[in-house]
């Protein structure tokens, strides 16, 4: 005998979790946001029995999430790295001029001025990151 079959919804067919820009958070603007429309959901929770407590109180932390942060792409694997800014990347595309220059004139001077400017840069970029 074959069970009835019941409707399926769609999040039930999701077999992986939602994943939310969580690194978004640092931003307090992006914080406050989420915490507002947290804040909104919460008011709204049927608190009649503690099974509808649980429940609404997950949904409105996805929905309040899903709203403020994003989700993150699913081919996704990679951490994002939350030290990484414009100041860390304007070092490294000094570096890769220096770079690039030395490689096109094959001069010592420019040797030289690669390597200055690279070790300046690591160092630069080594306590730009542990500030974060």
């Amino acid at each position: 005998m074959i069970p009835p079959t019941q409707e399926i919804t769609d999040e039930e067919r999701q077999c992986k979790p939602k994943r939310y820009k969580l690194d978004l958070l640092q931003d307090p603007s992006v914080a406050f946001l989420y915490k507002l429309r947290l804040s909104q959901k919460l008011t709204q929770i049927d608190d009649s029995t503690p099974t509808t407590l649980y429940d609404g109180l997950v949904k409105s932390m996805h929905q309040a999430a899903e709203e403020s942060l994003g989700e993150l792409d699913n081919g996704r694997n990679k951490k994002s790295l939350y030290w990484w800014n414009n100041s860390i990347k304007e070092s490294i595309e000094k570096k890769k001029r220096a770079y690039n220059k030395w490689l096109t004139t094959m001069d010592s001077q420019d040797r030289k001025y690669y390597m200055r400017i690279s070790r300046e840069e690591k160092e630069k970029e080594r306590i730009l990151g542990c500030e974060m």
